[in-house]
């Protein structure tokens, strides 16, 4: 029998940890040459912000994206791009805080809060909200900074193109997101949309496409990224709002306190008999809920039947992605963690 070589073991948390330490020797320069210590303030905060949790995603796609070109392990290029990446990631999740006017993100306080604390005071409040919507915008310049410090070159300049279409994109969505929270007739689609924008694209697609296109690839492998990305991102985002909902869950039903309108409240909605509909309506978008409140919300939500059907689209999604994963060009170095990343879109699934 011929020898086989065994496939290249891509490492995940090798992998993110050299993201993290390119980010983190970036931040510290930036520290130490940025304004005379006049940013500290909003630096520590991000230095938190960073510590507190999360797990790369973005960041890991950029860097499979680019070893499923050929395999080669990730380079110095690569990796400032990925880091880019997460603090495009970290302004979007800083403003999208203070739009929520959310206290708690990964258990620790948001950076609105974190500030506020810092300067107690009658203002506090206004200042820090203001001070992340700054500090927001200085990760989002950051993030290009570190797009551009990559030398040109043609698949510089289509991974650049790739950024750019995700900062519109990510834009986009969150505005249709915010639209949509006063509007009880927008329908599923609408809700599909919204994910696809702020997470299918900005989560999976354009990372995955920007890493390979940095890595030289051609149209039919971006095109195969999108093919594994776009049912990934959207089973992930489903899932996550599901879990928002279940009965009994340890989440604090944000999408309900809030009133956001994410494909499974949607359809509950729509399922259910008139009077428990206008119930959940009255419940939904309510930041003051009890605990009984919100696991009545809850309740109807699962009685509507709603959820069954979001984890049959879950499933179909699952399948798509496996079915694109199978088909697509990548090199097999990457084929075992993105398939992970499918698993992880749906942690009941088996």
């Amino acid at each position: 029998m011929p020898n086989v070589a065994e496939p290249i073991v891509v490492d995940l948390v090798r992998m993110r940890d050299a993201v993290d330490n390119t980010l983190g020797a970036f931040i510290a320069a930036k520290r130490a040459s940025a304004c005379a210590g006049m940013l500290d303030d909003l630096v520590d905060v991000l230095t938190d912000f960073l510590a507190s949790g999360g797990r790369r995603a973005r960041p890991l796609f950029c860097c499979l994206g680019w070893r499923a070109v050929d395999g080669l392990p990730h380079n110095p290029d690569v990796l400032r791009v990925a880091a880019s990446l997460e603090l495009l990631h970290t302004y979007a999740m800083v403003h999208d805080d203070v739009i929520d006017r959310s206290d708690v993100r990964h258990g620790q306080p948001t950076a609105h809060r974190a500030l506020a604390l810092r300067h107690p005071g009658p203002r506090a409040d206004w200042l820090g909200s203001s001070g992340a919507l700054l500090l927001g915008s200085l990760c989002a310049a950051w993030a290009s900074e570190l797009v551009n410090s990559v030398p040109q070159g043609a698949p510089a300049l289509v991974a650049r193109a790739l950024f750019d279409e995700l900062c519109t994109e990510l834009i986009a969505g969150e505005y249709q997101d915010v639209r949509g929270f006063q509007d009880y007739a927008v329908d599923v689609e609408h809700a599909l949309n919204v994910v696809r924008h702020k997470t299918t694209k900005y989560s999976v697609e354009r990372p995955l496409q920007i890493g390979a296109a940095l890595a030289g690839a051609g149209p039919d492998l971006l095109d195969a990224c999108t093919a594994y990305a776009r049912p990934v991102g959207e089973a992930f985002q489903m899932w996550d709002d599901l879990d928002d909902v279940t009965v009994g869950s340890s989440n604090i039903g944000e999408d309900i306190r809030t009133g956001k309108h994410t494909v499974v409240l949607i359809l509950a909605r729509q399922m259910l008999a008139p009077t428990p509909a206008q119930r959940l309506r009255t419940l939904m978008g309510n930041p003051d809920l009890d605990t009984d409140e919100l696991e009545e919300a809850r309740a109807l939500v699962e009685a509507s039947g709603a959820p069954a059907v979001v984890r049959q689209m879950i499933d179909e999604r699952l399948v798509q992605a496996q079915d694109a994963l199978v088909d697509a060009p990548f090199h097999i170095s990457v084929r075992r963690p993105l398939q992970l990343m499918i698993d992880m879109a749906h942690p009941g699934h088996r």
